[in-house]
């Protein structure tokens, strides 16, 4: 399975979750207060690893 990024929004606040997948101890899930923090984020590890960012929010886009 490829690594990947994941998007949602957190069920509870109208925060957002950006999840790294596969998950380990070492990568783990981090929490924003905007959509646009939660995708910076994504961004970088995207650029920096080529990993393919799930945008689950509805707000955004999916970048592979």
């Amino acid at each position: 399975m490829p690594n990947r990024i994941i998007i949602t929004k957190a069920p509870i606040g109208g925060r957002f979750v950006v999840t790294f997948v596969p998950r380990a101890i070492t990568r783990p899930s981090l929490e924003f207060r905007s959509h646009s923090d939660a995708m910076r984020c994504a961004d970088a590890r995207h650029k920096a690893h080529g990993w393919t960012i799930e945008d689950q929010t509805e707000e955004g886009r999916t970048n592979g």
